[in-house]
């Protein structure tokens, strides 16, 4: 069994794995099995995706964790890793939507930002993470979170699903002082 599948039915979810679609190209054969979790935890809807690519082409798209928020929250958000080019720029030309803490760059919402820069437990999960963390201007009706290396454990998985729901209580939060 695999760790997605096992999280799923630990969670009391959804599972789906296609069948396996062979391909072939002038660069040889091309192995394609997308696969599909889906389930609840604490009243959070949560998926993971995962196009897995293998065979003579090498690449793969990595896992998607998604956590749906109920409706649009009018929040943009990125948190990715620095570049040591853009740290540079940073400390040259600080900028009021983009904030460095520790080896992460926040961009979107200031308020928002501000809220996850100042949880010291998320910042704590984060520097012992690789990740890239984002609300989609298209869609903000969802946080993804991309691990480009994976998923290694099910330890693991389970901090970056509260990573998700740490930053889904700040945007809520945001959301109720908003509305006052």
């Amino acid at each position: 069994m695999n760790l997605i599948k096992d999280f799923a039915e630990k969670h009391n979810g959804y599972y789906e794995e296609e069948n396996i679609n062979n391909i072939f190209s002038l660069l040889g054969r091309m192995v394609y099995q997308p696969k599909t979790a889906k389930f609840l935890i604490a009243g959070s809807r949560i998926s993971i995706n995962l196009d897995e690519v293998g065979g003579a082409i090498p690449t793969a798209e990595p896992y998607r964790i998604t956590l749906h928020l109920n409706n649009k929250k009018r929040e943009s958000l990125e948190i990715y890793p620095i570049t040591f080019l853009e740290k540079l720029i940073l400390r040259l030309l600080p900028s009021k939507n983009k904030i460095l803490k520790t080896k992460y760059v926040f961009k979107g919402n200031e308020k928002l930002i501000s809220q996850i820069v100042n949880d010291e437990l998320l910042i704590k999960l984060l520097q012992k993470q690789n990740l890239y963390i984002r609300i989609p201007y298209e869609n903000t009706s969802k946080i993804i979170l991309t691990p480009p290396h994976g998923i290694e454990s099910a330890a693991q998985l389970k901090i970056f699903i509260e990573i998700l729901k740490s930053i889904e209580v700040k945007i809520k939060s945001n959301e109720l002082s908003r509305n006052y």
